[in-house]
């Protein structure tokens, strides 16, 4: 499931450079600005390495409120990346610096940077608790769209099928209300994940058919690969392996690429699927093993367990 960020697109040209090259006192306001912006288009391309040079130069900022803005975008790139102590220190700084100057609204976001580094870890009580808090704080449609999509996917990797979809059903409304095309993607996405779940494919085939077009009309590229990861998988459901093998590649090339592991995780379980479906066990188990490796490494402790369930019974020689 996807994790929504906050953050308008820009078309702006990115040119980015490392931390080290930024520091607080060197770099004009108005260039900080730029920083972010093309720190936003980066992350959309897939550059995270780029983006998260962009965010944490533009979080020197003395303007509180860009700061917390990069500081919240700097958190989501690092998660993205799988280094969840530095994304969860960025997140909490972001609040520090929003709820000092007064600034409610990027204080939340900042409370949802941090439960979306907590939901991709695995903790999902603890990432619960902070998207309630949001809810019951905020009473904008875009803010509450966010949090009730992830207690959505937290419900839905719980195996709360139905209340998930009711979740996801009502932050696609509030996304609605809020004109915020993305976040409909987003929850069209989710929407049709728990609806392949419950074992309606054609409805979920044409959900994320919806959501692989509305992705593709922002033009934000991680979410292009997971609906298309998503979409993938319900082919591969319907009997089209040739197809689903095709999308599966398609969204594991991006998420290789840019360097985001957990997805790649994500990915490889799938293709490790669609070999099983050929009958190419020896393959599914290389899939299988790999994912689990780096769901490990980088303590992706709900994936891990997923991987690990795929890969116990051709070990054993039992399916």
């Amino acid at each position: 499931m996807t994790s929504e960020k906050l953050g308008p697109e820009t078309d702006q040209e990115n040119h980015a450079r490392t931390p080290e090259e930024f520091s607080p006192t060197d770099v004009p306001g108005c260039e900080l600005m730029t920083l972010l912006a093309q720190g936003i288009r980066a992350e959309a391309l897939g550059d995270l390495e780029g983006a998260t040079a962009l965010f944490a130069g533009a979080a020197h900022s003395a303007d509180p409120a860009l700061a917390a803005e990069a500081l919240t975008r700097l958190a989501d790139a690092r998660r993205s990346g799988s280094a969840w102590s530095d994304a969860l220190a960025a997140a909490r700084r972001a609040q520090e610096v929003a709820r000092v100057a007064g600034l409610e609204p990027l204080e939340l976001h900042g409370m949802i940077a941090e439960a979306n580094v907590l939901l991709c870890r695995g903790d999902f009580a603890e990432a619960r608790a902070l998207f309630e808090q949001v809810l019951a704080r905020s009473a904008e449609p875009r803010m509450r769209g966010l949090a009730l999509q992830n207690i959505g996917s937290i419900l839905a990797q719980r195996g709360e099928l139905g209340a998930a979809e009711r979740y996801f059903a009502e932050s696609y409304g509030q996304f609605q209300c809020a004109g915020y095309r993305r976040g409909e993607a987003t929850a069209l996405n989710n929407y049709g994940r728990v609806t392949f779940d419950r074992g309606d494919l054609p409805l979920a085939e044409s959900l994320l058919r919806q959501a692989v077009a509305a992705a593709r009309e922002v033009g934000h590229g991680e979410l292009i690969a997971l609906t298309t990861h998503n979409l993938a998988e319900v082919v591969a459901r319907l009997g089209d392996i040739a197809r689903a093998e095709d999308l599966a590649h398609e969204a594991l090339g991006f998420f290789a690429g840019s360097g985001n592991r957990w997805r790649e995780i994500e990915c490889l379980r799938l293709i490790g699927t669609i070999n099983e479906q050929r009958g190419e066990t020896e393959n599914a188990v290389r899939c299988y093993e790999r994912g689990l490796r780096i769901a490990e490494e980088v303590g992706a402790a709900f994936e891990a367990r997923r991987i690990a369930e795929c890969l116990r019974p051709l070990r054993l020689g039992t399916r």
